[in-house]
């Protein structure tokens, strides 16, 4: 745990003291005059002009004419416009300056990255979404991929849960796959990458998403789940520029889940033992009164972040640099977890022979450690992990170390223990680096080289001694799993860019590329420590050794790839697509495949009728039709392949190889085909902005596992066997409210809904998500034909069983329908809704399942608000989502008294206070009656996880001075997760515990979210 430092605080403040106390507080006055236009010479009624680093400031007038005095020895006057460009220009001993500032780069000529080269906004006809790096300044990430959540419309990210350095799930416009990734493919600086970027997300100049088809294709096989466009921060010529930003974060858990205190719990278990005739285990329950643990104290405390960040950029014409360290240490709100991250950038530009070459050189090296407070094993009774063991475990044992047998002789489990005693760490390296050569053949004509390479090194260390969960049965367990990943790209490209007779404006870009994926994996398996106390440092001394492997893996991507840009007048667009990539992972037969897409654009604003417009400035209609593939399958599983099994000749092991997969001969590309409608509307000089997109995605020749029959000897085989669709609407709109010298407020909001319907399914026409835990009621997710992707799939339950339900079924003389034949008074009553031929039998089983929840949102919204007010300036961003479902799997345990072997026995107060008994004989299934049996899953579990958050409000205040050692100094405090409004009982309705893309939305007692708040400087030199 970090401690804060008085004097280390005092000497920097001292430090700082002195440099303010050097600054140039008055200087001499002058008056400057002028008029501010735009390029067609139109006044700019209201542009604010003021005095860099200070207060001083004024708006033009109606005919855009300014007055302004300023001070000090080297004034510099910044002169802004909503929908413009932003000047800034020294005074250097001048009375009359006159600004003539260009269109917004945000909303008509900005250059935004493409994928192998850029377009003007203005001529773009795909679905593309930028996020800038000033959004990114004004919240705290750890990882790059939290950057996007509620930023911009059709992306939904998830975060499986609050642990420090926890990865997100991302998902753009819907899930596409069933068995692939569905994750989008990542482009740093021109190299796509495998997975997530690992590197310090404030190295990000900014971010492009790519959406539909259009903008997608040109990566083929890898952009059917959208693509994210990385560009890194580069240096400019000039000052060398200096800047230092450190801060520090206290955060705190955002809810906890009250439990049965000491004399509680003893009341409990009294009456569950009298219920099944056994003696009371606390025969005074009154002495317990204020005793007891309470295990989500002992575990759960304030966290602790710290970031300290330095980056140096500059350079001349001719050469330019960024070069950037940080570090992050952050220690979680369980105790003993922890996360810390090292980053280095270098970023070198070169511009050679009279600027017709030049080099673009990046490298980053990143470090990453943690220490898991949950380890995610997910099983019943060792395996829940030390948050779920929180809430259930005993609070009546001896101390807070005890890992022995309770009161009731069954063994406990710890949590207390597994967050302390257990060790299970991350040890991650990234090294990722490209080189870029453009060389400028003609004036129309660019070639370019960008060759990069991604190393992973990745260890993941686990040790439970026998006093902790896994360990307990095994006399404790070791195991160490190694990856190395080395993933090579070349892509080679020529960029045509020309305008003829000042009407036709063409470009093309053709070019090949080459990638290759090398892995490597070895893993350990250990037991059975006669001693413990050196842990993970001497594994050798367990005697039971449960498994060693490695392995190798190698593929190839092989792609060719041509786009055409054609514009006529500005006005009419066409864009024009195809890749081919041939992927070494496919049957020999079916290795190629091919991506093409085409849309068009029509500026309708450029027309005659509405050139002249002063409410509509830009209106365009877009439209994209194409395909994109996925490759993102394993290795070889178009072979047969081999395995080995052990067996005895004699006293001795023998090794054999036995077939574990079948050929797939016609294993073939998963195939996307979306059709995209977009609309940008910008009214009143773009001081408000609408982008509409309606699209509809559909992916054939799903990837997924089959069964196969018994008599073949294999469970499954991978096979081309359905199609999903995902249809959808985004609406973003952006407003420039205020501008004035003083004041502005900018906001921007984003709405997304979609649906993702299962078209097609080989077989019986549905397929089950995996199993939620070991010992759980059963899988909990359905894939079924002509419904909705991921539904929640159980039984029904319509009430608690009653007196009156047993002699009804008396009366009748048919049993009541019941699971397990459990008929106990107080327990879940299910509905008894088909049966083998389709028709209620009287038995509750599968057959009696239903489509119980969903997964998936109606609909996500996020709403970001920028306002400033002289030197202050202030963000409020809120994000949320609304009509997905939570399945709780802790509640069968937690709020039913569930009847166990375990020493799970604590329970909710909610519960204890509500269950069913005969004086209160409730009919709601969340509160059956002490010693429930054990539950599959039902739609009592399933809960709204619908949720609006505050996510994050930002406050920095800029200190007006001129210095000639400090260019700059902010101040900053920001919270996050400050308000989150849902009906969710656990801590948290963000959650998805089992990080399977066939599994989401079920919470398993995850690491909980917390409420954080950052206080940081940032000085520029």
């Amino acid at each position: 745990m970090n401690a804060f430092n008085p004097p280390n605080f005092l000497r920097c403040s001292w430090f700082l003291g002195l440099l303010l106390a050097g600054g140039t507080l008055v200087g001499q006055q002058a008056t400057v005059s002028g008029k501010v236009a735009g390029t067609d010479g139109t006044p700019l009624v209201g542009a604010t002009v003021q005095q860099e680093d200070s207060t001083t400031g004024t708006v033009a007038d109606f005919d855009g004419n300014y007055t302004l005095t300023v001070s000090g020895p080297n004034p510099v006057l910044v002169v802004s416009y909503t929908g413009y460009e932003t000047r800034r220009e020294a005074v250097a001993g001048r009375n009359t300056i006159d600004f003539v500032l260009d269109d917004n780069a945000l909303t008509l000529e900005q250059v935004v990255v493409t994928g192998y080269g850029s377009q003007k906004r203005s001529d773009i006809t795909g679905a593309v979404a930028s996020v800038s790096s000033k959004d990114l300044e004004q919240a705290v990430f750890n990882t790059v991929d939290q950057l996007l959540q509620g930023r911009t419309a059709g992306v939904l990210v998830t975060s499986g849960d609050g642990a420090p350095g926890s990865p997100s799930t991302i998902r753009i416009r819907g899930n596409n796959s069933l068995s692939a990734d569905n994750g989008p493919l990542y482009v740093v600086d021109g190299i796509p990458i495998t997975g997530t970027p690992t590197f310090n997300p404030q190295d990000i100049a900014n971010l492009e998403v790519l959406k539909d088809a259009s903008a997608t294709a040109i990566y083929g096989s890898r952009g059917a789940n959208g693509v994210i466009l990385v560009t890194t921060k580069r240096g400019t010529a000039g000052k060398t520029v200096i800047e230092l930003d450190a801060n520090t974060t206290t955060s705190t858990v955002l809810t906890d889940i009250e439990v049965l205190n000491g004399q509680q719990y003893a009341e409990y278990r009294n009456e569950a033992s009298r219920l099944e005739g056994r003696p009371e285990p606390f025969p005074n329950p009154a002495e317990f009164a204020g005793q007891g643990f309470d295990w989500q104290d002992e575990i759960i405390t304030a966290g602790q972040r710290t970031n300290v960040g330095l980056n140096i950029s500059g350079g001349q014409d001719n050469v330019r640099f960024f070069v950037s360290g940080d570090y992050l240490l952050d220690d979680g709100i369980v105790l003993d977890s922890r996360f810390s991250r090292g980053n280095v950038r270098a970023n070198v530009d070169v511009d050679a022979f009279n600027d017709r070459v030049t080099f673009a050189v990046g490298f980053n090296a990143s470090h990453r450690q943690g220490q898991n407070a949950v380890s995610n094993l997910g099983g019943f009774p060792s395996a829940l992990g030390p948050i779920t063991n929180a809430l259930l475990a005993e609070p009546l044992v001896p101390s807070l170390t005890f890992a022995g047998m309770t009161a009731e002789n069954e063994q406990f489990y710890n949590p207390y223990l597994e967050v302390t005693a257990k060790e299970d760490r991350n040890f991650n390296t990234d090294l990722l680096g490209n080189i870029k050569m453009d060389v400028k053949l003609t004036d129309d004509l660019t070639f370019t080289f960008n060759g990069g390479a991604n190393i992973r090194l990745g260890l993941r260390e686990t040790f439970f001694p026998s006093t902790v969960g896994p360990g307990i049965l095994s006399r404790g367990s070791a195991t160490s799993n190694y990856g190395r990943g080395y993933d090579l790209t070349s892509s080679t490209y020529l960029n045509f860019n020309k305008t003829f007779n000042e009407r036709h404006t063409f470009s093309a870009t053709a070019g090949l590329e080459y990638s290759e994926f090398n892995n490597y994996s070895s893993n350990t398996s250990v037991s059975n420590f006669e001693l413990e106390i050196l842990g993970l440092d001497n594994v050798g001394i367990g005697t039971g050794l449960n498994n060693i492997g490695t392995g190798r893996s190698l593929s190839v991507l092989q792609s060719g790839f041509l786009r055409l840009n054609y514009s006529y007048l500005g006005k009419y667009l066409l864009t024009v697509t195809g890749r081919a990539d041939g992927s070494s992972r496919f049957a020999e037969n079916e290795k190629w495949g091919y991506f093409p897409s085409a849309a068009i654009g029509w500026r309708v604003s450029e027309e005659n009728f509405l050139k002249g417009s002063q409410t509509i400035s830009n209106l365009k209609l877009r439209a994209s039709l194409g395909e994109t593939g996925t490759q993102s399958i394993a290795p070889y599983q178009s072979l047969a392949r081999y395995g080995t099994i052990q067996y005895p000749v004699g006293n001795n092991p023998a090794l054999g190889f036995v077939p574990n997969s079948v050929e797939a001969p016609n294993l073939r590309w998963e195939t996307t085909r979306q059709l995209n409608l977009g609309i940008d509307l910008g009214l009143w000089n773009n001081r408000l902005e609408f982008i509409f997109d309606y699209f509809v995605k559909t992916t054939e020749d799903l990837l997924a596992n089959t069964p196969l029959p018994p008599q073949s000897g294999f469970g499954g085989a991978l096979v081309n066997l359905g199609s999903i669709e995902n249809r959808g609407i985004e609406l973003g709109v952006n407003a420039f409210i205020i501008n004035s010298p003083s004041f502005s407020w900018n906001t921007g909001f984003n709405f997304t809904t979609y649906e993702t319907t299962v078209l097609e399914l080989g077989g019986d026409g549905e397929v089950f998500g995996p199993a939620i835990a070991a010992n759980f009621g059963g899988n909990a997710h359905i894939y079924r034909v002509g419904e909705e992707f991921g539904q929640f799939f159980g039984l029904v339950t319509t009430g608690l069983i009653q007196q009156s339900d047993l002699d009804a079924a008396m009366e009748a003389g048919v049993p009541l329908p019941a699971f397990n034949n459990d008929r106990e008074l107080g327990h879940w009553k299910y509905a008894d809704i088909s049966g083998p031929n389709g028709e209620p039998d009287g038995v509750i089983n599968n057959l009696d399942r239903q489509v119980i929840g969903s997964p998936n949102p109606d609909f996500i919204l996020g709403w970001n608000n920028d306002f400033t007010y002289k030197n202050f300036s202030l963000n409020i961003f809120i994000q949320g989502t609304v009509g997905n479902d939570v399945l709780n799997a802790i509640r069968p345990v937690l709020n039913s008294g569930f009847a166990n072997n375990e020493s799970y026995k604590n329970q909710t107060l909610d519960w204890y206070l509500n269950r069913w008994t005969p004086e209160n004989p409730t009919n709601d299934p969340r509160y059956p009656s002490i010693n429930s049996a054990s539950a599959p899953v039902a739609d009592f579990m399933i809960e709204d996880g619908s949720y609006l958050r505050l996510k994050n409000v930002s406050l920095r205040y800029r200190i007006p001075f001129q210095n000639r050692a400090i260019s700059s100094i902010q101040l900053y405090v920001t919270g996050t997760n400050l308000i989150t409004l849902t009906e969710y009982s656990g801590f948290d309705p963000e959650v998805s515990a089992l990080g399977s893309p066939l599994a989401p939305g079920v919470d398993l007692g995850v690491y909980p979210r917390q409420r954080a708040y950052t206080f940081g400087l940032n000085v520029g030199f």
